[in-house]
């Protein structure tokens, strides 16, 4: 070998991970652009025709509610109309942009897990993982959707707490608030960490809704009324009407054809039971002085608090696990163990990815994959038992980062 190789090698060799960082990029913008020009059945339906209507509003129209956009989402599409921009690949655009947020946000999670640099095995493969995620591309360069948004918020946020540095956290959580009712699936974590670690104060959660307040201050100077911030998220939480819509948790054993009269029956107690479960969790923390601000355990809880809502909780849309599958990729890559709940978690909303935008295709039934949800449930709780309550866990293995 020629000097020249050497030198070449050596400088490949040296600079691995910032080479695959790049080449990941590219790949992963490569696989998203066939999405770009794909119309999903809410583009076609709704966002599109809201489009038109902010499009023909001058500023004035950010008074008005239009679809059920979050006010700051609102905001950003009437700036977006401005530019005068292809409807379909403006609301792609915001979201492909947030998947690049998104993959950092986790890569720098779990870098900060593991003690090592950015530019290292472990953050390089989570950067990897979730910008190659099936779900993550379908959700933002198919679908059109913002999950991806305020998933990005909640991971810094827990970034932050774990430096516990408490007024960026909370307003990241506020920020990730004001995109998406969603947000609600990690407060019981941030709940969990306020009353076991003692490290935060009551005050601190005003800054989320405080913050959702800065951001929709620009429609409150056009004239929209302060109660509409609020009133959007109330009318969300009893949208859709249905105990279930497509999503595989315990409610898809009792669903049929007639989807009404069970959500009917059972949606307040939908709401008080998810709120019992997550007491018992609390209680049990609680009782037994779990630190959560051991990160393992702060993660597993976030994991199992968030899956507790899902599982529960009413009128969940396939989409809405998606916090759950990108926290999952987190702790396995982070702490090299449950793999397969990672897989299984990201196998089952892609089966849901399938049945909505590609014609009711399906590899597994509703009814099958509910089983298979159910089992990772109890699994991911019996995990939340052993490992956070009762500390039966294994040590973490870090790579050793040369200076």
């Amino acid at each position: 070998m020629t000097r020249i190789e050497r030198k070449l090698f050596d400088l490949i060799r040296n600079n691995i991970f910032i080479i695959l960082f790049v080449c990941i990029s590219v790949i992963s913008v490569l696989l998203r652009i066939y999405g770009l020009k794909f119309p999903s059945d809410d583009y076609r339906r709704y966002l599109n025709s809201w489009w038109i209507v902010i499009s023909n509003q001058g500023i004035g129209g950010l008074s008005k509610q239009v679809g059920n956009y979050n006010i700051p989402y609102q905001i950003i599409i009437f700036i977006l109309t401005r530019l005068k921009m292809d409807s379909l690949f403006a609301y792609k655009i915001i979201s492909l942009f947030f998947d690049y947020v998104l993959a950092v946000s986790a890569a720098l999670l779990v870098k900060q897990i593991r003690g090592e640099k950015f530019f290292s095995f472990s953050p390089i493969v989570t950067y990897s993982m979730i910008l190659c995620s099936l779900t993550v591309i379908f959700n933002s360069a198919f679908w059109g959707q913002c999950d991806t948004i305020y998933v990005s918020f909640i991971l810094l946020a827990i970034y932050f707490i774990n430096k516990e540095k408490n007024i960026p956290a909370f307003i990241l959580l506020g920020a990730a608030f004001a995109f998406k009712l969603q947000m609600i699936f990690i407060l019981p974590l941030f709940l969990y960490y306020y009353a076991t670690t003692r490290k935060c104060s009551i005050l601190h959660f005003l800054l989320i809704p405080l913050t959702d307040i800065v951001l929709c201050l620009p429609a409150l100077f056009c004239g929209r009324p302060f109660l509409d911030i609020f009133k959007i998220y109330v009318g969300q939480t009893d949208e859709g009407k249905q105990l279930q819509m497509n999503f595989p948790n315990i409610y898809a054993f009792f669903t049929d054809g007639n989807k009404r009269a069970p959500y009917d029956l059972l949606r307040d107690f939908t709401i008080v039971f998810a709120i019992a479960v997550l007491l018992g969790g609390l209680t049990l923390l609680l009782y037994k002085k779990v630190d959560l601000s051991n990160r393992e355990n702060l993660i597993l809880t976030g994991i199992w608090s968030v899956f507790t809502c899902l599982m529960f909780l009413s009128s969940m849309h396939e989409r809405y696990g998606y916090i759950l599958d990108i926290l999952v990729i987190v702790y396995a890559i982070a702490y090299r163990k449950h793999y397969v709940v990672a897989i299984l978690c990201n196998l089952i909303s892609l089966r849901g990815y399938g049945f909505y935008l590609f014609e009711n295709y399906e590899a597994f039934t509703i009814g099958q994959a509910s089983m298979i949800y159910l089992g990772l449930y109890f699994y991911v709780t019996y995990l939340f038992v052993r490992e956070t309550v009762l500390g039966k866990k294994e040590p973490l293995r870090l790579m050793h980062v040369r200076n």
